[in-house]
């Protein structure tokens, strides 16, 4: 596969991430994941002039920037074939007008390489920024949980949501360091983690607080588990839904939901991969953030 120029947001499996999902041209899809819209223009590259996108995104900036990105299609009001939406991938299956209709869903996780390189929104601890972490701008930010929550709250997010093994050592020091002064940027975050773990561990551990308080913030495996169990309201027989998730605590819930599913009587979804699809190694020489992206399909039955 060639790069494209993509330059809000390389997609990860794009080839096979489609191959799977879009089986009918004239279907009905959602995306529940925007971004930079890399999945969203392959899936209308495939479909029909009577296929249609529904496309969602917490995030306004993905929304605005996508409004840009399909103008050309959006300009043609009724009868485009795309639809943005500024609101959960969660809220897909609560659409009336969809109900039982959709010939696939795909759910790309976590973060945009956007919102990883910007510092405004404190998504990168690699930047000095506000500690925010926000997809959307509502709701409470990294720094109200910091600056708040008790301890041992605290210490529970970096464990569940992170498996922190210094867990209990960065709550302590944070709430050491929040009677002295709030904190309220990434780095003074990251300053504090500095002080408690072993320089070869620190990236490490930084990778594991940042996504821990993210997840935290936005509710993801919330919102992951919900869509997952209901995305059997809106999909058709035959239609699939493809997840690819990006660290262990996602793809964990999707194997689980998509078994528990597969052995109702009658069966809910077929799984359609046994083990997870992988990014090969000539995507990761160009994506590097492909690395860890696992892809897992299954077929409302």
């Amino acid at each position: 596969m060639q790069q494209a120029d993509y330059d809000y947001h390389l997609p990860v499996l794009l080839k096979e991430s489609c191959d799977q999902l879009v089986t009918d041209e004239n279907g009905l899809y959602i995306d529940g994941t925007l971004g930079g819209g890399g999945h969203a223009a392959e899936i209308l590259r495939r479909l029909s002039e009577r296929g249609k996108l529904l496309a969602f995104d917490r995030d306004e900036e993905a929304i605005n920037y996508c409004r840009s990105k399909f103008e050309g299609e959006l300009e043609k009001g009724d009868s485009s074939r795309i639809a943005l939406i500024h609101d959960s991938f969660s809220k897909a299956y609560s659409i009336t007008t969809i109900s039982r209709n959709a010939s696939g869903i795909l759910l790309d996780l976590g973060v945009s390489s956007r919102q990883l390189d910007e510092s405004r929104r404190g998504f990168s601890y690699r930047a000095d920024g506000a500690l925010d972490l926000r997809f959307s701008s509502f709701g409470l930010t990294a720094a109200d949980i910091i600056n708040d929550s008790s301890e041992q709250e605290i210490e529970n997010i970096l464990r569940n949501y992170g498996e922190e093994p210094f867990a209990r050592a960065i709550s302590r020091k944070i709430a050491e360091r929040r009677r002295i002064s709030p904190i309220k940027t990434t780095f003074a975050l990251r300053a504090i983690i500095s002080e408690i773990v072993p320089q070869k561990m620190e990236l490490k551990s930084l990778s594991r607080v940042f996504q821990a308080l993210r997840i935290a913030v936005n509710e993801e495996l919330e919102v992951l588990l919900e869509t997952l169990e209901n995305c059997h309201q809106v999909l058709a027989p035959g239609g699939r839904i493809v997840v690819i998730s990006y660290h262990s605590l996602e793809d964990r819930i999707v194997k689980n939901v998509f078994r528990n599913q597969s052995s109702l009587e009658p069966p809910l979804l077929k799984i359609l991969t046994k083990k997870p699809i992988e990014a090969s190694d000539e995507e990761i020489t160009y994506n590097y953030r492909a690395r860890s992206g696992k892809m897992r399909v299954a077929e409302r039955v």
